[in-house]
């Protein structure tokens, strides 16, 4: 699969995560009661209780930063602005006959990543939803949600170190 193709793929889920947030929240707006959870103890039952407007509204900016955090550096990679960027081997993997490749590597690990990242949200969000509407007492999974992210991240950074800890042999 060529990297272009690769690229379209990571920009096409992340993309459709982020809509789907969107059209998440607008769904359950009305469904929802005026006063929901809006924060949960270590056990996953709620704890405090909140206005729906308010907890939409900081919904709507947290996947703002997400998606907007995560597109700002898709656009700071560049070959001219690589200071700030920390991988193994970091000289070789970045020399000019490398760097677009490296870079695109990196930029679609970051929208992957990024994209578990809205879909952890997206996860705790419904469970939250869940228990406002009267369908379950807690969050019925933070854990494993939890656990499945941690391991995403843990495999991405693993995959990092393991494609630029050392050059290949010639």
């Amino acid at each position: 699969m060529s990297a272009k193709k690769k690229d379209s793929l990571a920009i096409a889920l992340f993309s459709l995560l982020g809509a789907l947030m969107v059209g998440h929240a607008i769904y359950h707006y009305p469904l929802l009661p005026d006063r929901i959870a809006i924060h949960f103890g270590f056990s996953g039952a709620p704890d405090a209780w909140g206005s729906k407007t308010a907890f939409f509204f900081w919904y709507f900016v947290l996947t703002l930063i997400i998606v907007g955090g995560y597109a700002l550096l898709q656009r700071t990679f560049s070959q001219k602005n690589t200071s700030w960027i920390s991988i193994p081997n970091k000289e070789y993997w970045l020399e000019p006959e490398r760097a677009d490749e490296t870079l695109d590597y990196l930029r679609r690990g970051l929208l992957l990543l990024g994209s578990g990242t809205l879909l952890f949200v997206l996860d705790l969000i419904h469970q939250s939803f869940q228990v406002s509407l009267g369908h379950a007492s807690k969050l019925t999974h933070i854990w494993t949600s939890a656990g499945i992210y941690i391991v995403l991240c843990i495999a991405w950074i693993a995959g990092v170190y393991r494609r630029f800890a050392s050059p290949p042999v010639s």
